[in-house]
Parts: C-alpha cells; sequence; structure tokens
C-alpha cells in the first residue's frame, strides 16, 4: 500500500491561522489516529485475501477446466474440503472420495486425517474421463492457472 505522512497531510491542509505551534500537538495525535486505522485496515484486507475460502479464482478454474476438458456436459466440479470431513487413501496411494464406511470395496481403505490438512481443493472429475491422458492435462491445466501456495487432488466420482 501507499505510505503516507499524515501528519505533513495534517499540517498542509490546516487553514493557516490553526499551523501555530500551539496546535502541533493536536495535530500530531490525530495523524497517529490516522495512521492507526490505515494500519489496521491494511492489516485486515491483507489477512482477508489468505482466509478467503472461495474466491473467484476457483470458478474460472471450474470453468477451463469444463471449457477444455469437458465441453459438452460440462461435469468437472471444484470443491473445497470441510475442515472436519475424513480423508482415506486405497492401497495403491489412490486418494478417493472420503467414504463414510470402511471397506466394501475391492481395495483397503486407509484414514488419513482430515482433509483441511491434506489439500486446498479438490477436483471432482466422472469416471467416464479417467485415464492417464486426462490425469495429465488436468494437472498441467491447473499448475498453470491456479496460486503457487494452494494445493489440489484429483477424485474421480
Amino acid at each position: 500500500m501507499m505510505k503516507m505522512n499524515f501528519n505533513r497531510l495534517l499540517v498542509l491542509l490546516t487553514p493557516t491561522f490553526l499551523r501555530e505551534k500551539v496546535f502541533h500537538p493536536f495535530w500530531y495525535a490525530v495523524s497517529t489516529a490516522l495512521e492507526s486505522c490505515k494500519t489496521d485496515i491494511d492489516n485486515f484486507f491483507s489477512d482477508m485475501n489468505y482466509h478467503v475460502r472461495v474466491t473467484p479464482q476457483l470458478f474460472s478454474l471450474e470453468k477451463m477446466l469444463n471449457d477444455k476438458c469437458d465441453p459438452i456436459l460440462r461435469r468437472i466440479e471444484i470443491r473445497i474440503p470441510e475442515p472436519e470431513q475424513p480423508f482415506y487413501f486405497t492401497e495403491n496411494g489412490n486418494p478417493t472420495v472420503p467414504m463414510k464406511y470402511f471397506g466394501g470395496g475391492v481395495e483397503k481403505q486407509f484414514f488419513m486425517g482430515r482433509t483441511a490438512y491434506a489439500y486446498d481443493f479438490g477436483v471432482y472429475l466422472p469416471k467416464v474421463l479417467k485415464s492417464n491422458d486426462m490425469d495429465n492435462i488436468v494437472t498441467a491445466l491447473l499448475n498453470r492457472y491456479k496460486i503457487i501456495t494452494k494445493s489440489f487432488l484429483i477424485f474421480y466420482v
């Protein structure tokens, strides 16, 4: 953000008859309060940029993936995990959609923690699109257009 000297600005904006040395402590106190407010506002907006969970970028990523990989049916979704949603891996290391029960499938499932710590957003593709080429295309597109600090996992539903 822009660095401002509120003390000097207030002195320049005051009428000349109020620029006497008697008023300088008052203008200094006002400028200190203004600087504090500006610092708080700057901190709030910088923190908000890091803590917003759903951003326009997710919507644009979802649109871009649907345009490139599934232009007719547009079945690709991007979802942000819930903090308390369980996260599982199969024996071969592939992530699965979180399930309510262990077992019941061909492969054993292992509980790996909570999704909030595993990835930042999940890309849900239909099983019809499952192939190594599609994995590579989706991964390349997401790595090119996502925020560099965000991580993702691809799920097939």
